[in-house]
């Protein structure tokens, strides 16, 4: 009731401020138009520079410096804080990469593995063979022998060779089926960073 009340003595203030009546000042400018929603969807979905994504031209060399479980989101399933495909990772066609990896999940033991992009995962891999040769961690599919929680590291290296759509998988049984994924893009035109 009181928000009513001050809203139209506000409103009679501004109109008798105003003089209430015919004014020969001319009528503001419109306000500009807003960008079309294609333009601002293109620009949205590029790949921005963040701190866990380094990229050297010059030495065509990307690090790519990769937590599990850095926070609470998806119970700590998740990659940088990422989870379901919510990110992804870009980095151009030819580079060598360089993934540092980090578990620091409290619980569980955790991998990673740049694999074949898929609208789901199964529950329990059957094989988890990279798409590049040397993009997995060690015992990636071990419940027991993958990363290790509680700050457990390992860094893996290899050449993005093929531009595509991939991804980066947690082959842990259960895992990967209950959204420890982001999308991992080889991109042509050289494009790099995270899209989220």
């Amino acid at each position: 009731m009181m928000k009513r009340s001050t809203r139209l003595t506000l409103g009679a203030f501004v109109f008798v401020g105003c003089g209430g009546g015919e004014s020969d000042q001319p009528a503001p400018a419109p306000a500009p138009a807003p960008a079309p929603a294609a333009e601002a969807a293109a620009t949205a979905s590029g790949p921005t520079a963040v701190d866990w994504i380094s990229v050297d031209d010059g030495a065509r060399t990307v690090t790519i410096d990769l937590v599990a479980g850095s926070t609470d989101a998806n119970n700590r399933w998740n990659f940088n804080g990422y989870a379901n495909g919510e990110a992804t990772v870009v980095v151009p066609a030819g580079y060598a990469v360089t993934l540092n990896f980090e578990n620091r999940d409290p619980v569980n033991y955790h991998s990673v593995g740049v694999l074949e992009r898929a609208a789901s995962y199964p529950a329990i891999f059957d094989d988890a063979t990279p798409v590049f040769d040397g993009a997995v961690t060690t015992n990636a599919t071990s419940m027991t022998e993958a990363t290790a929680p509680g700050g457990g590291t390992e860094s893996i290296s290899f050449t993005a060779s093929t531009a595509g759509e991939y991804a980066l998988v947690c082959p842990v049984p259960a895992h990967a089926v209950t959204g420890m994924w982001i999308g991992f893009d080889v991109s042509e035109s050289g494009e790099s960073g995270l899209r989220s």
